[in-house]
């Protein structure tokens, strides 16, 4: 073969990769991104102060960190798992959110992604290290085994005292599933999905026929742990405390 000849190759084979890569703008990765808040507030640990949702005084942030695992993306004729799929949202970094990145293996457009708040039972119940589970962690319990699947610490400040907070939320009936469809709010940038995690949302306490909020005073439930009603008060709100970002 001529070096002419070689080089009319070359240039035919980068041509084709050329109109390959043309043809397919699916990503090959998906960044979901968690932005904490209080509210419509984003949240600054330890230095943010907000009022406390169901009665008098204020509160501060010290500490959030919350589990996201089992995300599966969702295509029009099928969808993929991620393998030890155990995030652990911390929010206490340098940046003012927190992010995982997922590979895509699928040509097709990413239509919705769906993921757990908290550890799965089955995971929930071993001390097998997969992903961010880790049995000598924080998030462990040191009581049994298994793990916190969402962490808030802080401080109740009101006009007579000052309250320590602490929510360490588990149990295997608090893990929830949420999805989210991916329309507009996702076209604009098809490499990341913005997520609001909205602290507040946690104390909404939404009534049985979901028209009304009592928000939770938290002078009244200041630390939850172990108690199955009071862990259900916050775990409740799980379906509604991750949204996606207009």
């Amino acid at each position: 073969m001529t070096n002419i000849t070689k080089v009319r190759a070359i240039s035919l084979l980068t041509i084709m990769f050329m109109l390959i890569g043309c043809s397919n703008n699916t990503p090959s990765t998906l960044t979901l991104r968690f932005h904490p808040y209080v509210g419509d507030t984003p949240l600054a640990l330890n230095t943010g102060s907000y009022q406390n949702p169901g009665g008098e005084g204020k509160f501060s942030v010290r500490d959030f960190q919350v589990f996201i695992s089992n995300v599966v993306l969702h295509f029009q004729t099928e969808k993929e798992r991620e393998n030890e799929s155990y995030h652990l949202a911390r929010f206490d970094g340098n940046e003012p959110h927190y992010q995982f990145t997922v590979p895509i293996t699928n040509k097709e457009s990413v239509s919705s992604v769906s993921f757990g708040i908290g550890v799965d039972p089955k995971a929930n119940g071993t001390i097998t290290i997969a992903g961010d589970l880790d049995p000598n962690s924080r998030m462990a319990w040191n009581w049994e085994v298994g793990y916190k699947f969402l962490l808030v610490e802080g401080t109740l400040t009101t006009t007579k005292k000052q309250l320590p907070l602490v929510y360490h939320i588990g149990f295997d009936k608090s893990y929830t599933r949420v999805k989210f469809t991916l329309d507009s709010k996702f076209q604009e940038n098809k490499e990341i999905v913005n997520f609001k995690v909205d602290l507040l949302a946690l104390f909404d306490n939404l009534e049985d026929n979901a028209q009304q909020s009592k928000p939770i005073d938290m002078a009244s439930l200041s630390h939850v742990k172990f108690a199955p009603d009071d862990v259900a008060k916050i775990a409740d709100n799980f379906s509604r405390f991750i949204t996606l970002m207009p």
